[in-house]
């Protein structure tokens, strides 16, 4: 197993991961992001994104960004997402322990994310994060969650 940043060639198959598993509804919105997030230049967002590899096939894909209307020692997640058939095996834990690494050596303070997923929603709060706030029917009568975790 190995995490390492993500290259354009890698693209479509996390879109295909992050579709299965609904990280996002959106492929065109996906798609843009992950390849502006290879774009050189100056990122208005700095997103980052990473890819777990698995016997050199891709299985997961997590993001990091910074909200241009939050301090910078605040990073959000992204496109956090698991093959389905990899779920339950402690892969994301381990996606989620890179991003957290990430964050401390950049004097990340707090990590956020939003979910509207139950199982998501568990996993989230099993790593130590807490809810923040809840927009009900936000999500065609799914409620969007925002979770958070102290990194400090």
């Amino acid at each position: 197993m190995k995490i390492r940043n993500l290259k354009k060639e890698d693209i479509n198959q996390c879109l295909k991961i992050v579709l299965e598993t609904e990280a996002s509804s959106s492929k065109k919105e996906a798609k843009k992001v992950m390849e502006y997030s290879l774009a050189p230049g100056i990122k208005p967002l700095n997103p980052n994104y990473y890819v777990l590899v698995l016997d050199n096939k891709i299985i997961g894909v997590s993001g990091l960004y910074y909200d241009y209307e939050d301090p910078k020692d605040i990073m959000w997640m992204d496109y956090f997402a698991v093959s389905p058939k990899f779920q339950r095996r402690g892969y994301g834990t381990e996606m989620l322990n890179n991003l957290t690494g990430i964050c401390e050596k950049k004097k990340v303070r707090m990590l956020c994310v939003f979910t509207d997923k139950d199982g998501a929603l568990a996993f989230y709060q099993n790593n130590g994060f807490k809810i923040a706030g809840k927009i009900e029917n936000y999500y065609d009568q799914k409620p969007r969650i925002w979770l958070y975790k102290n990194l400090k």
